[in-house]
């Protein structure tokens, strides 16, 4: 039995050889337990031609796995969330190159945007004036500049003011800025309208002052 495996060991050793064995011949001698291969002729055996071996063409190589993104990197990958565009923003109120009452500290702003203003992303209005910010968030398109922006005294009238509105996300930072409008504060007052005469206060009806009576002389006396 081992001399018959050795015989299939050597059988496969030539074959895998036989690229240099071609050259030089191989023969079969038969044995005892079954033929015995060589590559020199031994007394009573035979040349025999090996078939080509069967190259089988290696695989290409697997492709090497992707390299992981450097920290930092990862989220640049990924697909960001798109907000809507801001195709529009304006201020409304009050008009550029008008005018606001400035007889109370309520001051009121109104704003113009399309699309609405994205409530869902934490957008919100803000806005200043003269370049001093009002200090809130807005959400609504008419809000009210808080008396206390104006601290103590009411608004200075007949001066001229400068209103700068944008919107900006939850971080505060700006999307999208308005035009600033320049307006002046002036003071209301109620005049009568033209052409209707102001009535003039009516006079008391004249009584004449009454007139002192002579005495009254008794008879008898002197």
């Amino acid at each position: 039995m081992k001399s018959f495996l050795t015989t299939i060991i050597l059988f496969s050793a030539l074959m895998l050889q036989n690229a240099t064995l071609q050259a030089q011949g191989v023969y079969v001698t038969p044995g005892a337990k079954g033929p015995v291969f060589s590559d020199k002729p031994q007394s009573g055996s035979r040349e025999v031609t090996l078939q080509p071996l069967n190259v089988v063409a290696p695989e290409p190589a697997s492709r090497p796995a992707a390299a992981a993104p450097a920290p930092g990197t990862a989220d640049s990958m990924m697909p960001e969330f798109s907000v809507p565009a801001y195709r529009s923003f304006s201020v409304v109120s009050p008009e550029d190159n008008g005018s606001a009452a400035a007889n109370t500290a309520l001051f009121e702003v109104r704003v113009a945007v399309d699309p609405p203003l994205q409530l869902g992303a934490g957008h919100a209005f803000v806005v200043s004036i003269n370049g001093r910010p009002v200090g809130q968030r807005f959400t609504a398109t008419e809000f009210i500049v808080p008396p206390e922006f104006w601290g103590d005294t009411l608004p200075p009238a007949n001066q001229s003011m400068q209103l700068d509105a944008s919107i900006v996300d939850a971080g505060g930072q700006v999307i999208k800025k308005a035009r600033p409008i320049r307006f002046f504060m002036r003071y209301v007052t109620i005049l009568n309208k033209p052409g209707r005469p102001v009535p003039l206060p009516i006079a008391p009806p004249h009584r004449p002052m009454p007139q002192p009576q002579p005495p009254l002389i008794l008879p008898g006396r002197q």
